[in-house]
């Protein structure tokens, strides 16, 4: 609901900005450039190990009969998510509350900040609604 709190006093962006950046500080400081380099040398390789990461780490909160990985080229990945447990929790949670506010917002917020710390190892990264969940597509 921190969400809702933080459209009310204004303070959206700023708390969009300040998450990304604790993001990037909580990554080690040579990832990012261990990385680029390793980018350099085996892409392919390189990029799936990230991918595959991302996805392993998503199951934390998403179980894996939720998830779809494929893989349109060695240097493209879509993730798909299926009746996204989150986002269902999170419409339960507004309904019960009547907070005014759009449940896919809070993905939204998210997915945002994600997108924009793995925009500092050059990796492009989209994400969009589907009607149950969302798709990622990640490209180097």
């Amino acid at each position: 609901m921190d969400k809702v709190l933080h459209d009310e006093l204004g303070a959206a962006d700023k708390y969009n900005k300040l998450s990304v950046e604790m993001q990037k500080k909580m990554a080690p400081s040579l990832l990012g450039p261990t990385f680029k380099l390793l980018k350099t040398i085996a892409p392919g390789r390189s990029f799936k190990q990230l991918v595959e990461q991302y996805v392993y780490t998503m199951e934390t909160t998403i179980p894996l009969s939720n998830l779809d990985l494929s893989w349109v080229s060695d240097r493209e990945a879509v993730v798909t998510v299926k009746n996204c447990p989150m986002r269902q929790k999170m419409g339960e949670l507004v309904k019960k509350t009547g907070v005014k506010v759009n449940a896919n917002e809070f993905c939204e917020t998210e997915s945002q900040i994600n997108v924009d710390v793995v925009k500092g190892f050059g990796v492009d990264l989209a994400w969009h609604h589907t009607e149950n969940g969302c798709k990622w597509t990640a490209k180097i």
